[in-house]
Formats: C-alpha cells, sequence, structure tokens
C-alpha cells in the first residue's frame, strides 16, 4: 500500500472529535491505498496498523476448516478496523479483506494507545462503535443462518453502496460468494435475477446499482436494523450511499 493524496471523504467517527482531538490524532496518522482484496490482518495474530477508513470498505471474514470463508462486519468510513484497542485487545478475532478499493487513514499501535491515553473522547467513541460492530455481527450470523440468499445479496449490494461512495463498485461472482459463504452458481442466478428486474447490471466483475428503493424492498430487515443501531448511538449519515446523502443535504438547502 502507498500513501495517497488527502480525500474529501471523512471518517465519520474521527468527525465526531473536536478539531483539535481530530488534528492531534492524525499528525499519527498517513493516508493509504486499499486495494481490492488485500488482507490486513489475520484471525489471532496482532493488529500491525489500524484503519480509519475514508473512501474504501473492509471485510471481516470467519473461517472453519474445510468451509469458505463467511462475512460477518463491513468496515467502511463509518468506523475503524481495529476497535478492540478500545478494551486492551491487540488481537484480532477475524480476517480482514479488502472488499472496495479505497484510501484509508492508517495509524501504529502505540500511537492509537497513546491518543486513548490523551483523549477520554476518543475511547468513548470507540467503545460506542464497538457496541454497535458486536451487534453487526450478531445480526450477520443471524441473517446467514436464517435468510435466503436472495434478501442476503440485496442487503449486502445496500451495506456496499452505501460505503462505496459511487454507484458502482468491482466484485466478481467469485467474491461474492466466498463473502456470503456459498456457491458461485447462487449468486448467478441470485445476481441474474436482479438484472432482469434492472435493479443492478453487472458487467466484467463492475456491480451498478440502478434501483436502490427497489433492492431495499427486497432486502432482509438486517439492512434497516444494523443502520438504526448505528444511528441510535453515533448518528449521522455515515451509512448512506453519496446519491442518499446528495438528496438529503438538497432537501435541507430546498433545492429540487
Amino acid at each position: 500500500m502507498s500513501v495517497a493524496k488527502v480525500p474529501l471523504i471523512t471518517n465519520h467517527l474521527l468527525n465526531l472529535l473536536s478539531n483539535t482531538e481530530r488534528q492531534q490524532l492524525l499528525l499519527h496518522c498517513d493516508v493509504v491505498e486499499l486495494h481490492f482484496a488485500d488482507i490486513l490482518c489475520e484471525p489471532h495474530q496482532p493488529y500491525r496498523y489500524l484503519y480509519f477508513p475514508l473512501s474504501g470498505f473492509i471485510s471481516l471474514l470467519t473461517k472453519l476448516d474445510g468451509h469458505k470463508p463467511l462475512e460477518l462486519g463491513l468496515i467502511g468510513n463509518e468506523g475503524m478496523l481495529g476497535v478492540t484497542l478500545a478494551l486492551g485487545v491487540n488481537d484480532t478475532p477475524m480476517q480482514a479483506v479488502v472488499q472496495g478499493k479505497g484510501t484509508a487513514w492508517r495509524i501504529e499501535i502505540a500511537d492509537l494507545q497513546q491518543c486513548l491515553l490523551q483523549c477520554p473522547h476518543l475511547q468513548h467513541i470507540l467503545q460506542q462503535y464497538l457496541y454497535v460492530h458486536l451487534t453487526q455481527l450478531a445480526q450477520s450470523a443471524a441473517c446467514a443462518h436464517f435468510h435466503e440468499l436472495s434478501p442476503r445479496l440485496a442487503r449486502w449490494l445496500l451495506m456496499s453502496h452505501d460505503r462505496a461512495h459511487s454507484s458502482s463498485f468491482y466484485l466478481t461472482h467469485k467474491f461474492l460468494a466466498d463473502m456470503l459463504g456459498v456457491r458461485r452458481s447462487g449468486i448467478t442466478v441470485a445476481a441474474g435475477i436482479m438484472q432482469e428486474q434492472q435493479l443492478i447490471s453487472y458487467s466484467r466483475g463492475m456491480i451498478t446499482i440502478l434501483n436502490r428503493k427497489a433492492l431495499q424492498s427486497m432486502s432482509c430487515e438486517c439492512y434497516k436494523a444494523g443502520k438504526d443501531d448505528y444511528r441510535s448511538l453515533l448518528g449521522g449519515p455515515a451509512l448512506e450511499s453519496s446519491e442518499v446523502q446528495a438528496q438529503r443535504q438538497a432537501t435541507a438547502q430546498g433545492t429540487p
């Protein structure tokens, strides 16, 4: 990963800090590029770095011997990778893989530990996010067990759309199948139906969201539950696609 220019998109957790607190933290951070399928950490290994995503997003995967990995969590610019450090735990419980390319603020372990000591407000914010993160993991586990593939895929596409800051993002059917813990053929059928209904378009690994409202109707209740949990503690429109945020801002300004 190479150092990139500072992007315009921000991280919502860092935005909850005061300007002084945020600047003190960012003095210890580098902006780095996140490339699709990069592995940022492995289970039961100490973190090398912690990440506050900006325009990229990261999947958290759990793996069992003899089985494909299963995605349990997704981290975009609403959160961070390595939030367990707020509890003094430096080991990662899951594999973290870049699902959407972009950028992130990256900080070393010792530097964030020092910032947590100097800024109780940061500690409080990360503890709140950790609670929301745990509810997301529990919701994802229940969703994978009880819900059919099409509603799960719709939920997953909406979550990715919220964090991609674009209507189009790169994902192969194989990667989708691995994320949802199903066979590739199942993804091909489910995604094909969505294309026929003009909810999405798919070409050479690029997925474009065409009808977000219809995807929301198709999704299981887990999508809305995750957003409600986040807003209840941390507020803000972080878990919304760039198009939805633009519509919200236009409405607030009284523009059509």
